[in-house]
């Protein structure tokens, strides 16, 4: 069953269901990677994370421009982006004449606005980081950003199941691994990031998430 219809009910899950069922599934494995989705109007994330990165010719690094779990509805990548998993993933890929189907139908129309409004809150919120000059806080808000989408409510604060490295973070705030890694170091110490394993966590109350 795809996300899209979890809010739904009646005759309009029913014909939402309908259009979906018609739709192919796009799967990658974790750390596969696809440049193109064929005749895709959007893709619907229903499992797994996945991201979309951004190497335009001539850039000096690779960027991560979102970072999209279950519920997410993506535009296919464009000239210079790919969609790359970070976990394994089932994509929904909806074409035109699906897209136009679902948005005949009021609550699945909905829906789908609604998850690309916070696409698109998300996109801002992740230039927005690119205003401070300190490396360290580029990261703190990346993480919170992250927590806030991905992350999952623990003793103590919010865990962070994400498989995020060093470098990884540094493509999503642009700043080189090595600058990451001194920018954890100094999170660790002020008592904001702990490592659990292969894991995150960050200390802050999760309704602080919120605001």
């Amino acid at each position: 069953m795809s996300v899209l219809l979890e809010e739904l009910d009646g005759t309009e899950r029913a014909a939402a269901a309908q259009v979906l069922v018609r739709c192919p599934t796009l799967r990658l494995a974790a750390g596969e990677a696809r440049v193109r989705t064929e005749a895709a109007a959007c893709l619907v994330v229903e499992d797994g994370v996945v991201l979309v990165t951004s190497a335009r010719t001539g850039a000096t690094r690779r960027m991560i421009v979102a970072v999209a779990g279950p519920g997410a509805v993506l535009l296919p990548p464009a000239p210079g982006e790919r969609l790359e998993a970070a976990t394994d993933v089932r994509l929904t890929v909806l074409g035109d004449a699906a897209q136009a189907a679902l948005l005949r139908v009021p609550a699945a129309a909905a829906a789908l606005v609604g998850a690309f409004a916070e696409q698109l809150r998300e996109r801002h919120e992740s230039l927005a980081q690119f205003s401070s000059v300190r490396h360290v806080e580029r990261v703190r808000d990346k993480l919170l950003q992250l927590a806030r989408a991905h992350g999952r409510v623990v003793p103590g604060g919010v865990r962070l199941d994400l498989p995020l490295t060093h470098e990884l973070v540094g493509e999503m705030v642009g700043s080189a691994r090595e600058t990451v890694t001194w920018a954890f170091a100094q999170l660790a110490r002020e008592g904001f990031l702990s490592r659990d394993g292969r894991s995150y966590s960050l200390s802050v109350a999760p309704e602080a998430l919120a605001s």
